[in-house]
């Protein structure tokens, strides 16, 4: 066993464990340093290899078979832009038409069982109703549900035709709102 002895001072300790301090952040700022200097290296060999790669594409854009994929490319693209064209048309056409079958949904969802319908025609927005009811009181109660209904204005039943009691023929006048019988 061998018994050493130390008979440095306490501020001579306190030195010597900065000094080992110090080296061994130097030692790791070394091993960082020789890190980031690998990685740099390594991201400027991508890079060198990367513009080769793009100097070989640029140059080999101008054989034969590469023009010949550019041209069917374009060709599509002519192709592709032709036929959008020709959907947008058909949207346009689409955009307005006129769905005269949501008129007859309301029209059946405003109808008394005991009203019957023989005509219907149409003029732009404007749409004129014939037909006949059983009693003036199933007819005035037609005219209401019209008159509720959001999607009929200026709903125009004549006072002649409410002379009779009951095997009531009518006409009816009334417009539709336009978004209530197209897309939106």
């Amino acid at each position: 066993m061998k018994i050493g002895i130390n008979l440095l001072p306490p501020n001579k300790k306190d030195e010597i464990r900065l000094l080992e301090h110090f080296r061994t952040a130097l030692a790791w700022e070394a091993v960082i340093f020789s890190i980031a200097l690998v990685f740099f290296g390594f991201v400027s060999g991508i890079d060198y290899v990367l513009s080769l790669s793009l100097q070989m594409v640029s140059g080999s854009q101008n054989d034969k078979a590469t023009g010949a994929k550019y041209e069917t490319i374009k060709y599509y693209e002519n192709k592709f832009s032709q036929i959008n064209a020709k959907i947008a048309k058909i949207s346009g056409i689409t955009a307005d038409q006129i769905y005269w079958s949501k008129l007859f949904i309301k029209l059946n969802e405003v109808t008394p069982a005991s009203v019957e319908l023989s005509g219907l025609s149409t003029k732009d927005y404007a749409v004129f109703l014939a037909g006949h009811a059983k009693t003036r009181d199933e007819l005035l109660l037609f005219r209401d549900n019209l008159t509720r209904e959001e999607c009929f204005q200026n709903v125009n039943l004549p006072l002649s035709d409410l002379v009779s009691k009951e095997n009531v023929a009518f006409q009816i006048d009334l417009e539709i709102k336009e978004s209530c019988v197209k897309n939106k």
